[in-house]
């Protein structure tokens, strides 16, 4: 008896200590793992409609794993130095302007003489410290570059296997979950609802808002339309924020330096097109289910960045959502639903 005890306690432990060396084998990798899984459900319509014509599951997803590749890695590649170029040059040209007199100009009575020179250091700081956070983030990219390029390898990896195999992997999960039926119908919902509303109504319209103001800011000739383009897709992603944090100062700028008739261009063109991308392609993106509530959003997107980095910006609005899956069975007396019998 104390035999068999022994035996079932030194095989726990040994259980205990493989699953935490493999969770330090796989830490470091948990990111590029999670989005491949998550690209993979993202294009796993694209996957079908390829595979109806092509019938092959490997070369379908040889197929999709090329145009992911053509479509986002080349043009990074591609961009990324012209983008380390126009933030170095717009940082530098910032430190020349005077913001407050700059707004001074256009709104004369918005800042009290005695605390425009107070306000105008705070917002040059703030403008400095934003610009360094991102050419330094830049600088981390390029220093870790093969560190970037494993894990980009590990993503692509996962990618394929999970789209190819999409429907064994659900069946392999669905066995493996000690979750109820109507509890794991409940989380695929809302994954769909979310990823849907992050992905379509965030980060889709966000990329469409920052290549829509980077197409008018070239077509006026402002310097680091580029960067600005890049900056406007980074705010946009984040609820209350929004294009406008790109648009407005930059109109301004432009209105008090000389530049009167490309200011007003911008802000009219910011105002009435930019900024309505937004409400003109979130009900055609969405469903009314796939709605996310704004303050678990914006907290679990920014909890997310504190946890996560970027990629908290999808991961820590879902963790938010999952937990209150769970508050809401608890609400409704079920919490003896959740798990299966």
């Amino acid at each position: 008896m104390v035999q068999d005890a022994a035996k079932r306690i030194s095989m726990l432990v040994l259980v205990i200590i493989l699953f935490v060396l493999a969770f330090f084998v796989i830490k470091d990798l948990l990111i590029p793992i999670l989005f491949g899984l998550l690209f993979a459900y993202i294009f796993h319509p694209i996957f079908k409609v390829i595979n109806k014509r092509v019938k092959y599951k490997t070369l379908s997803a040889s197929i999709l794993l090329i145009l992911i590749i053509a479509v986002i890695a080349v043009p990074l590649i591609l961009v990324t130095p012209l983008i380390i170029r126009q933030t170095v040059n717009t940082y530098i040209s910032i430190q020349d302007i005077n913001v407050i007199a700059s707004v001074e100009k256009v709104f004369p009575s918005l800042i009290p003489a005695e605390y425009s020179k107070t306000v105008s250091a705070s917002i040059s700081n703030l403008i400095g410290k934003i610009f360094t956070t991102f050419l330094n983030e830049l600088q981390s990219f390029i220093v870790n570059v093969f560190d970037w390029l494993l894990k980009g390898v590990v993503f692509l990896f996962v990618f394929f296997f999970a789209v190819k195999d999409a429907e064994k992997l659900k069946e392999y999960f669905m066995k493996l979950s000690p979750l109820s039926e109507s509890t794991e119908n409940k989380f695929m919902n809302e994954f769909r609802g979310i990823t849907n509303a992050l992905i379509y109504g965030q980060v889709l319209i966000a990329i469409i808002q920052g290549l829509a103001l980077g197409v008018g800011l070239f077509v006026l000739g402002v310097p680091g339309a580029l960067t600005l383009s890049a900056v406007t897709m980074i705010v946009s992603m984040i609820p209350i924020l929004g294009a406008w944090l790109v648009w407005l100062p930059v109109s301004v700028v432009l209105i008090t330096t000389g530049h009167a008739s490309q200011g007003f261009i911008l802000l009219l063109y910011g105002a009435l097109f930019v900024s309505v991308i937004d409400n003109i392609l979130r009900p055609i993106f969405l469903s009314k289910k796939s709605v996310l509530s704004i303050p678990i959003s914006f907290i679990g997107i920014i909890g997310g960045i504190y946890f996560l980095g970027l990629a908290g910006i999808i991961i820590g609005p879902l963790i938010l959502a999952y937990v209150l899956i769970i508050i809401d069975f608890y609400k409704q007396g079920k919490l003896n639903e959740i798990f299966k019998s």
